[in-house]
């Protein structure tokens, strides 16, 4: 299986070289290796954004602040 954090890198890159489709594919899979990192959300919102979809964006950057807020709530001790 290959790390999440590969595709979010590449995600990365595509959307450097002005590929947003293809970096929506790698942030999309980058979510089904690990559907609840929040890195994964926010690449797509930033592809999604590219392609000029700012609704669904802006979906993608609730969920990742959603899941990042569980996850900080999560690690911290009593």
């Amino acid at each position: 299986m290959v790390s999440p954090t590969v595709y979010a890198r590449r995600s990365l890159c595509h959307l450097m070289c002005d590929q947003p489709d293809a970096a929506l594919r790698d942030a999309m899979q980058a979510q089904c290796v690990y559907p609840d990192w929040p890195t994964a959300f926010y690449m797509q919102a930033v592809a999604l954004s590219k392609l000029n979809m700012q609704s669904d964006a802006m979906d993608m950057l609730n969920e990742a602040s959603q899941l990042e807020e569980k996850r900080q709530k999560n690690t911290k001790g009593p």
